[in-house]
């Protein structure tokens, strides 16, 4: 009984995991990016998981990974993500990668892009 109530826990939670890729609430609150290059005249190539439900303008959160060196009790993450600026999506390339602009912010190459909505 113990191990059939697990197999069917793992199911239920893989079979939940699975289906929310397949969502809109997905791709509209968690998917991100990153980004790809970025030309002098702020310009940047982004990457992103679909750009079949994204629009001309729409306007995406930039973050970076950053190490706090200081964390020294074991068991803490030292990685946080800082908000860095936001960037507006202009012409896409194909069905994973797009053009974009700088809103605010200094934008580095592989920084992660989200949508703002």
């Amino acid at each position: 009984m113990n191990k059939t109530l697990k197999l069917a826990t793992l199911i239920l939670i893989a079979t939940a995991l699975l289906s929310g890729c397949a969502n809109s609430l997905y791709h509209d609150y968690v998917m991100s990016g990153q980004v790809v290059s970025v030309k002098g005249d702020n310009t940047l190539l982004i990457c992103v998981a679909n750009t079949e439900s994204l629009e001309t303008g729409d306007v995406f959160n930039v973050y970076r990974t950053v190490m706090d060196k200081l964390v020294i009790n074991e068991g803490e993450t030292g990685y946080s993500r800082e908000f860095v600026g936001k960037v507006r999506l202009g012409e896409k390339q194909d069905e994973h990668f797009a053009t974009a602009s700088v809103v605010t912010g200094e934008i580095y190459q592989h920084d992660m892009v989200e949508f703002d909505k």
